[in-house]
């Protein structure tokens, strides 16, 4: 009996050893707002992962556990860094969430990290907006006008009713541009903060304080 356990452990780790990718679970998306995301997280980079694992647990449980319930620690060698204290290689865990996230060998992503006083480590998962950096378009604009202080910290987002509108964006005599996309949607980052009127050009302007490190919506639909 004893050996049989012995060998069914032996099978679980070794499929799990052979996996491509790690993730977790399957939910809705993100609901946080960039500036919640940039807020609260300690860490912020976009990173290359140099392999698909390093270790499996850290939970003080059995192997023979669901996969999903374990933490999995992966060292990313660093391309970008936006907030923290800038390293060459972190190494991150990659904790159990609802969001949806895989991390694959060799591939490129944006990590929101969060640190773990208790356990001495950096965490992340899905739900704290880490994604691959193809897919995190609107987080890295956001971030790169961000890492210039509190003040460029900003986002403002809405929708104007129907794709190519020209929105603009204007405080005193500063005044900015922005295209609505195929689903209407536009967004402003990286506005000093400040009174802004917000509105599709021509039309009526909606205002705006925009505090330092805030994101707003803002609906030009009707």
């Amino acid at each position: 009996m004893h050996e049989f356990r012995a060998l069914a452990v032996l099978f679980l780790l070794t499929t799990l050893l052979d996996s491509p990718a790690v993730g977790s679970g399957q939910s809705p998306a993100i609901s946080s707002t960039l500036c919640d995301r940039y807020q609260h997280s300690d860490l912020i980079f976009t990173g290359s992962s140099e392999t698909t694992w390093i270790t499996l647990v850290d939970t003080r449980k059995s192997p023979v556990h669901k996969r999903s319930e374990k933490a999995k620690r992966i060292r990313f060698l660093v391309r970008e860094w936006f907030k923290g204290q800038r390293r060459n290689t972190v190494e991150v865990w990659i904790t159990p969430a609802d969001c949806p996230l895989s991390i694959h060998a060799n591939a490129t992503y944006l990590i929101y990290g969060r640190i773990n006083k208790d356990k001495r480590r950096t965490e992340t998962n899905g739900c704290m907006g880490t994604a691959p950096v193809e897919n995190a378009a609107p987080d890295l604009t956001y971030l790169a006008a961000a890492v210039h202080g509190p003040s460029q910290a900003t986002h403002i987002s809405g929708t104007a009713g129907a794709p190519g509108v020209n929105i603009q964006a204007k405080s005193g005599i500063d005044t900015r541009y922005s295209l609505s996309d195929t689903a209407g949607n536009f967004s402003f980052d990286g506005l000093p903060a400040g009174d802004w009127d917000v509105s599709i050009v021509g039309g009526s302007p909606k205002p705006v304080k925009l505090a330092p490190g805030s994101c707003i919506s803002v609906d030009l639909s009707h």
